[in-house]
């Protein structure tokens, strides 16, 4: 059973597509913006769904959103509504296969109450909430619009979805500027049908959405039925990059600053700082100064999909002093063992987290400048048994573990500092006193496809084997067994899921295939007989 929530959102993900993409679900329902008191009731709100008359904006808060139009004698009004989704973690240039809105009814109608509805998406990179001085309709617009015509019967609190807008959702996330993780807006257009004694208008659950007592309804509200935006789309490869973000707000000698407790030290077997400038980390071998210097770093809302190839990651950072080619640091860095890492406190320690088996050694000994950019070594491994997990969803955080070792006693510093979140360029080094917020840690990661052959058989639905090859590795021929003599369809495909080879299989059990064509690598081998399927992994050595 689904649970929705008011402040929270869901994200699905189905397998399926071609041969060389993986396509997935994404749910997005209106979440709340605010909370605002009304009558003496305090309760969660949201400007993401609003509501304009003719020219003039009618309500941000309401129980329903009212679209299309208003026909009776003087009372001629064209109503049209907004619906703003946030949290869109789909990558730029994604191929959206479709997209559509699902809402649930405010009240009956007949479908002799008709709505021609232009339903239109908000031609910006990051749409923001709707408010009461701007009017819904002096939004830029897309290029892309589909035409609604309501007219068919509704019920009382029913779901009820549009016609597919994927054009739109697609013409968004071309945008140069647009990111995953950004918002989108949906405008519903309503027009003037002339003189009517029907409604030709829809009512739909809002944010605020209440079962009115006067409908038959108790009088709660039902997140279940607030506006869901559900976009399908195909990803074959992109880069996502994310920086440290803000936790909140905290006081440091009567100033309030922006801050974040998702970058941190910890000194030996203590936590240092939550709140700093800077991130050390190696060690310090000074005489009566020995100490192990360890820094972790969260990324938040990761925009790859579970299972996805890492191609390549880093992080990038940026030094907060100059050091020297002697300065000698020796990392190792590995990943928080969870599904979606959480952020930093005081009360655990930051190596007391459980480690990702891949770990990335970085020694770090070429000359920092200050204030210069410097990135780590490969941490694709690191990401991808993170993503490889069961329980990783997209949108989830990954916090990595930067841990320093005794390198024994020193007269450098065998430790590097780099830019924190609340990173300031300090006057006595040469700086004036600001933050930057471009040299806040970066992770940037490249990925393409998961294995399609998986989303192939799941799309499928038949029955799933394993399939006996030998040897295994192998540098010459496979050998493949089968259990019986029925024709059989072979295909091998690389680890981007793409077709590499295919035969048609119609000799007895036992098949031997050549690997003359393939380069060294890891490949899969797919053998279909009517309705069962085996599948192996399988390894070339030249």
């Amino acid at each position: 059973m689904k649970h929705f929530y008011l402040l929270t959102f869901t994200c699905l993900f189905l397998l399926g597509g071609n041969l060389q993409a993986q396509n997935f679900k994404l749910s997005r329902y209106i979440m709340a913006t605010d909370t605002i008191t009304d009558e003496g009731v305090t309760f969660a709100a949201s400007s993401d769904d609003a509501e304009q008359e003719n020219d003039a904006m009618d309500a941000l808060f309401d129980d329903d959103i009212d679209c299309g139009w208003e026909g009776e004698p003087g009372d001629f009004n064209i109503l049209t509504a907004g619906m703003r989704f946030r949290n869109i973690f789909i990558p730029k240039g994604a191929t959206i296969d479709s997209a559509f809105v699902i809402v649930h009814s405010h009240e009956a109608k007949t479908a002799d109450d008709v709505a021609n509805i232009t339903i239109v998406g908000e031609a910006t990179d990051n749409a923001q909430t709707f408010t009461e001085d701007q009017l819904i309709t002096d939004r830029p617009q897309t290029m892309a619009s589909i035409r609604w015509i309501v007219n068919e019967p509704w019920g009382l609190w029913t779901p009820h979805r549009t016609p597919d807008v994927k054009d739109i959702v697609q013409e968004i996330v071309n945008r140069d500027g647009w990111v995953a993780g950004n918002a989108l807006s949906l405008i519903f257009l309503g027009e003037d049908q002339g003189p009517s004694e029907v409604e030709n208008a829809r009512e739909w659950q809002s944010f605020e959405n209440i079962a009115d007592p006067e409908d038959g309804g108790d009088g709660q509200n039902y997140p279940e039925r607030v506006p869901e935006l559900v976009v399908y789309y195909t990803v074959q490869s992109g880069m996502f990059s994310t920086r440290i973000k803000p936790t909140g707000m905290v006081e440091d000698e009567g100033v309030s600053f922006e801050a974040s407790s998702d970058d941190a030290e910890q000194e030996n077997d203590a936590i240092d700082a939550l709140f700093d400038d800077d991130i050390d980390c190696g060690w310090e071998g000074e005489p009566g100064d020995f100490n192990i210097l360890t820094a972790g770093m969260r990324f938040r809302d990761i925009a790859v999909p579970q299972g996805a190839v890492i191609d390549s990651a880093y992080i990038r950072v940026w030094s907060h002093e100059a050091k020297t080619a002697e300065d000698v640091a020796n990392i190792t860095i590995y990943g928080d063992a969870t599904d979606d890492a959480q952020t930093f406190t005081e009360d655990q320690l930051i190596t007391d987290r459980p480690a990702t088996d891949a770990t990335v050694r970085w020694v770090v000994d070429e000359p920092w400048g200050l204030w210069t950019p410097h990135t780590t070594p490969d941490l694709s491994a690191i990401v991808q048994e993170i993503v490889d997990r069961d329980g990783w969803e997209t949108g989830n955080s990954i916090a990595f573990i930067l841990a320093g070792e005794d390198q024994g006693p020193s007269e450098v510093e065998n430790a590097r500092e780099w830019q924190s979140f609340e990173n300031i360029a300090d006057p006595e080094d040469g700086g004036d006193g600001q933050n930057y917020p471009e040299r806040v840690p970066q992770l940037v990661i490249y990925y393409s496809s998961a294995n399609a052959v998986t989303s192939v058989i799941n799309r499928q639905s038949i029955d799933i084997q394993t399939l006996q090859v030998f040897p295994n590795p192998t540098s010459g021929a496979l050998n493949i067994v089968l259990d019986n003599a029925e024709l059989t369809d072979i295909q091998i495909f690389d680890v981007n899921g793409q077709l590499m080879q295919q035969y048609r299989q119609q000799q007895g059990p036992n098949v031997r295939l050549s690997t003359a064509g393939l380069n060294a690598g890891v490949y899969f081998i797919m053998a279909k007989q009517k309705e069962a399927a085996y599948v192996q992994k399988f390894v070339v050595k030249k």
